[in-house]
Formats: structure tokens, C-alpha cells, sequence
């Protein structure tokens, strides 16, 4: 069990508390974002604290951290925020539905993972990554680093997401392919074929888009 702070204060914030409440030992004691983004004091009864001064309410010791709880940026936010924690000396928590049947331990730290997800023998999850609902992910397959799935998103055996990427909902990957780091999948995309980095696929039926994902970075995910 440990005492959380969730970096966030918008509707995911509030979605991870009620599951945490419902379904895990461990406790959230207080919520914590970027100090342009406080706009109260509280947020459901507890402490909302400026990023910059986190340490005068909760010190490193007191709790452990868990996000941002967001795919900001395309999920730089999510990095850049783990990293800056763990350096000013923050442990960070996971959040693992029991829900789930999740048949590997190789889960790296700062994941949230929410209910009915399959996730077969011999996948490896790497840091920061957040799996939405009802998604199958394929035995062998890797998840990058922050990765984020939405729910009902099917990885065929042996896939490869590079780090940071997005998969939109019903997103599906056939058996062995390779996504390269930053890629944007948007709902319903079918991936056949090895992706290089920061490649768009928009949605069903749409081949590989001219642009680049930080062209999406910008104009969606600010």
C-alpha cells in the first residue's frame, strides 16, 4: 500500500481515482499539476499542489507519484514529467486493474492499466505506458515506454510499439509488425506492414499519411 499523488486534475484524473478507491490498496492523498494548469486548491477532497512546489506538501519519501494521466504533447508530457520526478527523488506507483489477465510480470513502473485487457505470456510494458479497457495484446509483443492504448485495440503476437506512440480505439496490428517511436494510429487504423518513426495512419481504410506525427502533436494533443 502507498499514499499517491496523480499528476493531473482533468476527467482522467478523476476516472483513475475512482479506481483506485474501488480496486487498490494503495490511497491517493492528493493530485498535482503544472502551476499554469491550478485553478483550485482541492480536487475531491484532496490537495491539488503546484508541480514547482510538490515537495513543500508531499516530500519525496512521503509518496509515491503516478502519471500525468494524459497523452499531452503525444505523450512527451508523460515522459518528461516521470523523468523530472525521479530526479528530484520520487518514487512512482502503478495502477494494475485485478480485472485484467495479465499473464507476464515484465511491467516497468508508472503504468495504469485499466479493466478486461488481456495481456499474454512474454509481453514486455515498458515505463509510463497507460492501457486503456478491453484491449489484446498478443504474446511477445513490446509496448514502448509511454505508450497509450485505447480500449479494444488488438496486437497480434510478436508487435512492436516504439516508445510514445498513440493507438486510438479498435486500432489493430497484424502478428510481427513494427511500430516506430511517436507513431499516431488513429481509431479503427489496420497496421499490416512496419512503420517508420513518427508515422500517421488517421483511421480504417487510410494509408500512411504524408506527414509527420508532430504535425498531429501540435494541432491536437497541445
Amino acid at each position: 500500500m502507498a499514499d499517491i499523488v496523480v499528476f493531473g486534475a482533468g476527467q482522467i484524473a478523476e476516472v483513475a481515482k475512482v479506481y483506485i478507491d474501488m480496486h487498490s490498496t494503495h490511497r491517493i492523498v492528493g493530485f498535482t499539476v503544472d502551476a499554469a494548469y491550478k485553478t483550485a486548491d482541492s480536487l475531491h477532497g484532496c490537495p491539488l499542489v503546484a508541480w514547482d512546489r510538490l515537495e513543500e506538501r508531499f516530500p519525496p519519501g512521503s509518496v509515491e507519484l503516478l502519471g500525468p494521466l494524459s497523452y499531452r504533447r503525444l505523450n512527451e508530457l508523460r515522459r518528461d514529467r516521470h523523468l523530472e520526478g525521479k530526479r528530484r527523488g520520487y518514487a512512482f506507483a502503478s495502477f494494475i486493474h485485478p480485472a485484467s489477465h495479465i499473464y507476464t510480470s515484465n511491467i516497468g513502473e508508472n503504468c495504469f492499466i485499466l479493466e478486461n485487457n488481456v495481456i499474454q505470456p512474454f509481453v514486455r510494458i515498458g515505463h509510463g505506458a497507460m492501457i486503456w479497457s478491453s484491449n489484446h495484446i498478443g504474446h511477445h509483443a513490446v509496448i514502448g515506454d509511454y505508450c497509450f492504448l485505447s480500449s479494444h485495440v488488438g496486437l497480434g503476437s510478436g508487435v512492436k510499439l516504439g516508445e510514445r506512440c498513440f493507438l486510438g480505439g479498435k486500432v489493430g496490428i497484424e502478428t510481427g509488425v513494427e511500430i516506430g517511436a511517436g507513431c499516431f494510429l488513429g481509431g479503427g487504423a489496420v497496421v499490416k506492414k512496419n512503420l517508420p518513426d513518427e508515422s500517421v495512419v488517421p483511421g480504417p481504410n487510410d494509408a500512411v499519411a504524408p506527414y509527420k506525427a508532430s504535425r498531429i502533436k501540435r494541432l491536437v494533443f497541445r
